[in-house]
């Protein structure tokens, strides 16, 4: 009887850390993206302003349209 309650409580303990594992690995994504989402907004805003700092408008509006150009753009003023 030892034996049956042993192979059950170790089974429920395996599928009790499988679970946990993926709900763990879940928060940590959504978590990730959450702070990558924030860094990519922070670093924009900071190019927005140095941009109306320098007066360069017509690049801002580019910024906001083109992908390559805003990349371009960031590594320029070091974001």
């Amino acid at each position: 009887m030892n034996v049956l309650l042993e192979k059950y409580r170790k089974k429920a303990v395996e599928e009790g850390m499988e679970k946990g594992l993926e709900k763990g690995l879940a928060q940590g994504m959504q978590q990730g993206l959450e702070k990558g989402l924030e860094e990519g907004q922070n670093r924009l805003a900071l190019l927005v302003g140095r941009l109306l700092d320098a007066g360069r408008v017509d690049d801002l509006k580019r910024v906001s349209y083109d992908e390559v150009y805003r990349e371009k753009l960031l590594k320029e003023f070091g974001l």
